[in-house]
């Protein structure tokens, strides 16, 4: 029996289909990348927002030709459509014969749906923060914390199958409590080479924490420190619980105590209120703070959230212009903090005949870094390379 598998959304849903995929594989399962020859489906569903909804949606329909075309006798869909829309889901997709909710219980996959070098560490499921636009806490419900033991028997199972590279995840990274345990014990583990930490709310670093990362040699110097806002209004309509002069601060001491940091950040424009005074403070904040890496994304009104009853809607052309207009302010700024890394030289990790990704580079959402190769590079391998160009996303570089 063959099952064709589509992971749809963050990491974090990725690590749920990696679990899937082992149970799938206990049961007697292979795995083929052609849902003609499939006998069974699964698609690990994003609903965080209405985009993702209506992508999980169109997929499901897409692949359901194959119970007539294919050998496909069960589709499935699984993750946070059918967790969010119980009720709904058969209705508006009868083509698939089973819904599967989130998982609540913390589990070792021992399938990787990443390449062979990195993976992605679940240490949280769940959020309490209760930001007023968000639904995970309706989806994937209160926070439940990993136990350390199990997180560090998973980094060595991890390691022991070639990984290097270990990326921690939840909805909130920083909430962890005893974090900088975790890591100083990560880093302990044979075979791990690098430990970076994504989707840390700003509210919850503490000196610790940025002590640890300054000092780690293993724990790259690369925080992804998702603002949101920086509008001290929008913050509080957003439930953020810090202002725009704690983010500046915050940065500042996050640069002074770790030096050639990369800080990576997510905003949200055209939230509810936010006017031309409000999103010029925000595109002001990012030209000031000069983040290495920026992603942008437009608000979207999702039913059952606060948010969703807040006077101000703004519509969505000014919501695309005002995207637009970050996006062209971060590329600016992107390029100028590239062109300021030639000459210096960076350890990186290979991924493909003549690229890899940098300590400054989170797999799928950062840039790349382009080698003049002088010998095969094998893909796993961590090399120095030394900057010699500047794109506005990516570097390029020789070997040293």
């Amino acid at each position: 029996m063959k099952a064709y598998i589509v992971s749809l959304g963050c990491p974090k849903n990725l690590t749920d289909t990696e679990i899937l995929m082992t149970k799938l594989r206990e049961e007697g399962y292979s795995f083929t990348n052609s849902p003609k020859q499939a006998d069974l489906i699964l698609v690990n569903t994003c609903a965080f927002i209405k985009p993702a909804k209506d992508e999980a949606v169109a997929t499901l329909k897409k692949l359901a030709k194959w119970k007539k075309k294919g050998k496909c006798k069960y589709l499935i869909a699984a993750g946070c459509l059918p967790q969010r829309y119980k009720k709904e889901m058969p209705e508006i997709l009868p083509e698939v014969d089973a819904f599967i909710g989130t998982p609540r219980k913390f589990q070792l996959s021992k399938i990787k749906a990443t390449f062979p070098w990195f993976a992605y560490v679940k240490i949280a499921e769940g959020c309490n923060n209760r930001c007023s636009y968000c639904t995970i806490p309706k989806i994937r419900g209160k926070l439940k914390i990993k136990k350390m033991r199990a997180i560090i028997d998973e980094v060595k199972f991890l390691a022991r199958n070639g990984v290097k590279e270990i990326i921690y995840i939840a909805e909130d990274t920083a909430v962890y409590r005893n974090l900088p345990a975790l890591l100083k014990k990560t880093a302990k583990v044979k075979g791990i080479r690098w430990i970076r930490l994504l989707y840390a709310h700003p509210a919850h670093i503490t000196e610790r924490l940025i002590d640890v990362i300054a000092r780690e040699k293993k724990v790259v110097k690369y925080l992804d420190l998702p603002i949101q806002h920086a509008h001290d209004k929008i913050l509080r309509r957003m439930s953020r619980r810090y202002k725009r002069q704690d983010l500046r601060d915050l940065i500042a001491k996050i640069r002074r105590r770790i030096p050639k940091v990369a800080l990576r950040t997510s905003v949200i424009v055209g939230f509810p209120g936010e006017g031309e005074a409000e999103f010029s403070e925000l595109l002001n904040f990012i030209k000031e703070v000069k983040f290495d890496k920026l992603g942008v994304f437009t608000y979207w009104k999702e039913d059952g959230t606060p948010a969703a009853k807040m006077g101000g809607q703004v519509s969505e052309k000014k919501k695309t212009q005002r995207l637009n207009k970050i996006m062209r302010a971060q590329s600016l700024i992107s390029k100028g903090r590239n062109t300021k890394l030639i000459g210096r030289t960076l350890e990186t990790i290979i991924e493909g005949r003549n690229f890899g990704r940098s300590y400054m580079d989170a797999p799928e959402i950062d840039g790349k870094v382009f080698i003049n190769k002088s010998k095969s590079l094998k893909p796993g391998e961590i090399v120095k390379v030394k900057i010699t160009g500047a794109k506005t996303y990516d570097l390029i570089g020789h070997l040293t």
